[in-house]
């Protein structure tokens, strides 16, 4: 059913108008719009043929009025497609209300039950017009309610030729169980796919509060070191007159924090503009070589500190076609990771291949290794919450999901094979440049 439709082009026309930097609420309010306006245009089409078969009263003058009706129901998704979301609401709500008033004045009257309608569309604006909007829901509620009424309590049936189809009571009763059905139908529809839609907002309110308290996590643990640790020593600098030897120690210790800072921010931004869908690409040459040499100098004095020894193979004229900033995050994780889970006085080996679509860059460190519980969720692009380090350094669990993301959105990939207490390898293919 779901491919027959999309064939159709259905769900085409229910997300025109939906876009990318509109929140999960407006979007399901501009489906919604759409779906009625399919619906009418349906029903429209339907009806303009039944009243032909049918001979009813004056069925030119009121098929007039349906083609009225079908265009103005393009034009709202015409509307939608230009932003101008909630003229188009406007047009919705009365398109599908004044005419059928109009055509149930000229010929049907009460017969057929046409006016059952009236109740669906009083509905209608609760569930296309937001809360801030409430003077129109109130007012085409309203409306609708009073275009029911009337015909209730105070219309009367329509007069038909004899000979003709409408003239016969059994067909009018056929007419008026096809509202109700309809009408119910329509009810059942709207309902279905609006608590889809409540369904998937609470979803997507569930993963915002998630990245929130992940934000508030970092910001609170991963953060608050390094900026204390910076906070205590200009302290330490500025009240006092340390020697030389301690003041080179001290303004080590500041850039080792400030680096680590940096870091944490950097994949803090990252993985926040991949989720809200801001992320940027700007590919362009790149020499392997040198993005590598910028990411280990930025990490040198942590790699000094815990005597890595780097093993690089890697040809000065391998180059990548890749966004810089986004491939220098990816560098700069993967061997702050290898520094971080490496054993002091450990070796970490770095080599790129060069192959018929795409450059290798293999990582592989001899340290603590990834349980395979953990392993399945990078392998996933799942969050996890990151162990500690083989000095005690603590890591945001952000590093490799960001990597896994930024490689994806470049056209790379991102392979992780490791085992417990032997280390872990690392393979990244990017590009090459043209």
């Amino acid at each position: 059913m779901k491919t027959l439709l999309n064939r159709l082009g259905v769900f085409r026309l229910l997300n025109l108008g939906v876009v990318e930097y509109l929140d999960l609420e407006t979007s399901v309010r501009i489906q919604l719009s759409n779906l009625v306006a399919i619906l009418g245009i349906f029903s429209n089409i339907e009806y303009s043929i039944f009243f032909v078969i049918a001979g009813a009263p004056h069925y030119l003058i009121m098929n007039f009025i349906h083609v009225l009706v079908i265009c103005s129901l393009i034009l709202v998704f015409y509307l939608n497609t230009r932003g101008r979301y909630f003229v188009s609401r406007i047009l919705l709500v009365f398109t599908i209300s004044v005419p059928l008033f109009c055509v149930s004045t000229i010929s049907f009257g009460t017969s057929g039950g046409f006016y059952y309608y009236f109740l669906v569309f009083a509905i209608v604006p609760f569930v296309i017009f937001s809360y801030d909007e409430k003077g129109w829901i109130f007012f085409v509620f309203l409306m609708n309610t009073s275009f029911y009424i009337w015909f209730e309590f105070f219309g009367s049936p329509g007069v038909f030729e004899k000979g003709t189809l409408l003239y016969y009571k059994e067909v009018q009763d056929l007419f008026r169980i096809n509202s109700v059905i309809s009408c119910l139908s329509f009810v059942a529809l709207f309902m279905f796919y609006f608590l889809r839609n409540i369904n998937r907002i609470q979803k997507e309110m569930a993963r915002i509060n998630d990245h929130k308290d992940r934000i508030f996590s970092i910001l609170a643990h991963d953060l608050k070191g390094p900026i204390g640790t910076i906070s205590t020593y200009l302290g330490y600098i500025t009240n006092s007159l340390p020697e030389r030897e301690e003041l080179l120690f001290g303004l080590t210790e500041l850039k080792k924090s400030t680096n680590q800072t940096y870091l944490v921010l950097e994949n803090l931004l990252d993985w926040v503009r991949n989720e809200t869908q801001k992320t940027q690409c700007n590919p362009k040459n790149l020499n392997v070589s040198s993005i590598l040499k910028n990411a280990l100098d930025l990490l040198s004095i942590q790699a000094k500190d815990k005597g890595i020894l780097w093993e690089t193979k890697v040809s000065e004229d391998h180059f990548v076609y890749c966004d810089e900033r986004m491939t220098a995050t990816v560098l700069r994780n993967i061997l702050s990771n290898a520094i971080k889970y490496s054993h002091p006085n450990h070796k970490v080996s770095i080599e790129t291949e060069k192959n018929a679509n795409y450059m290798e860059i293999r990582f592989q460190d001899y340290g603590v290794g990834i349980s395979p519980d953990l392993l399945a969720k990078i392998i996933e692009g799942k969050r996890f919450d990151s162990g500690f380090g083989t000095a005690g350094e603590k890591g945001t669990g952000l590093g490799l999901l960001v990597c896994k993301e930024l490689l994806t959105e470049q056209g790379g990939s991102l392979q992780v094979t490791s085992m417990l207490t032997e280390g872990t390898k690392i393979i990244i293919q990017l590009p090459l440049a043209d």
